[in-house]
């Protein structure tokens, strides 16, 4: 990949990376630090990155980063709550739809979680999620299959059924 081609990549990919990347970690500063993460790891490997498969490759980096902040961020929940021995379970309080369904995503694993967005927030195909997460296409339908249905039960232990 040339200087022209990474900085036409740039132009054209950074906000759909950017958008993925808030999905994942929830948090639009924090999204920009995957972001930043994810273009300097295209341009330290833009040598052995083809054009075609650049935002592939920056939407992969942001899904690798996310895992990792994931477990950073679990780590530090798990040793907070071991010197403070509380628990985090409060009241049952309502949400309107919007945080139920942050909150439904949240407790999903990161790879059901980064499958779920890719498919149904981004648009991508389960052949394209395949490639960026690394995994085979039968496995995405599965991820994408568990993610919905752990969405689902979330969503009606928070009180929003659809049969009501």
């Amino acid at each position: 990949m040339t200087r022209k081609e990474y900085n036409n990549g740039v132009k054209l990919w950074a906000d759909e990376v950017y958008r993925f990347a808030v999905h994942c970690c929830g948090d639009s500063e924090c999204a920009k630090d995957g972001v930043q993460e994810a273009f300097a790891s295209l341009w330290e490997h833009r040598d052995s990155v083809d054009e075609t498969k650049g935002k592939g490759f920056l939407l992969t980096c942001v899904h690798h980063w996310a895992m990792s902040l994931h477990r950073h961020r679990k780590v530090h929940e798990e040793n907070r709550l071991d010197m403070a021995g509380a628990s985090t379970t409060g009241p049952d309080m309502r949400f309107d739809l919007r945080e139920a369904l942050q909150q439904a995503a949240a407790r999903l694993p990161e790879i059901h979680r980064s499958a779920l967005l890719l498919k149904d927030l981004e648009g991508y195909s389960c052949h394209e999620i395949a490639e960026i997460l690394h995994v085979d296409e039968k496995q995405v339908s599965v991820y994408l299959y568990r993610a919905r249905v752990s969405m689902r039960k979330t969503l009606i232990a928070l009180g929003y059924d659809n049969n009501n």
